[in-house]
């Protein structure tokens, strides 16, 4: 069979077909429109199959290629960890206009938040936590492959946490079990990086209550939700900490000394 025959019988979204047999062949999809006429190998074939079988079960694509894009760069990916996400790509640009030096991810999973505000900032220190051995694992991995120096530690939010940080970033769990709109495709993500009580906000007001002694005297804090949740988190901010409301991008919404 040839990549044209393939990917007509395919039941899926023709780009998400595209992925799948270029990640099976090693080859990118440029390849593919330049050569449908290509033989696929048994092995080639089977791979795409199988792979082509999971997305049609609703596993996400991510975990079925073993990799990510976020901010220009190729994460990878296993179910231990939570999926980057386009949206998530605010917290970056709204630290790069602080230009801090020390910074602090928590809830880093996959580490694409840390290590791309150290390639992007690269005069920054920055340390990384997570709850998860697993995840601080592969956000390590990720590291090492893009060239970021990072110190990576386990940690339930600021728990173990010391000293002082120009910036904070967080990208916790913030999805409600009851929304309604939830994908199937989240079932396979993991629930600890995903869900939490209080409609979402449990882990988020967790980590403000803690952040005020951890901020340098004109520090700040990042912290994504979604846009349904900001108001709830803005005024915790005001009724719990000194901090103030600066801006929002996208799902993140920036809050200073």
């Amino acid at each position: 069979m040839n990549v044209s025959s393939w990917l007509r019988k395919t039941a899926i979204s023709r780009l998400d077909a595209e992925l799948i047999l270029a990640n099976s062949l090693g080859k990118d999809r440029v390849f593919l429109h330049a050569h449908p006429e290509f033989e696929l190998s048994e092995d080639a074939e089977k791979r795409a199959d199988a792979d082509c079988l999971r997305r049609e079960n609703h596993e996400p694509l991510a975990y079925i290629l073993g990799y990510k894009n976020f901010y220009g760069r190729k994460f990878m990916v296993t179910p231990d960890v939570l999926i980057p996400r386009p949206e998530t790509e605010a917290i970056i640009n709204l630290a790069k206009e602080l230009k801090s030096q020390k910074i602090l991810d928590v809830g880093t999973g996959s580490g694409c938040i840390a290590i791309t505000l150290k390639l992007e900032l690269p005069d920054s220190d920055v340390v990384a936590l997570d709850i998860s051995p697993k995840a601080l694992k592969i956000a390590e991995q990720n590291a090492a492959k893009l060239g970021a120096k990072i110190a990576f530690r386990e940690s339930d939010l600021l728990e173990k946490v010391q000293g002082e940080y120009d910036l904070i970033v967080a990208n916790l769990p913030y999805v409600d079990k009851k929304w309604d709109w939830l994908s199937p495709e989240l079932t396979f993500e993991p629930e600890q990086a995903l869900f939490a009580e209080d409609s979402g906000l449990y882990d988020i007001k967790c980590l403000i209550s803690q952040v005020e002694q951890r901020l340098t005297n004109d520090g700040a804090v990042i912290l994504e939700s979604d846009l349904s949740q900001h108001e709830a988190i803005r005024e915790y901010v005001e009724q719990n900490t000194n901090l103030s409301f600066v801006k929002t991008e996208s799902l993140a919404q920036l809050f200073a000394k």
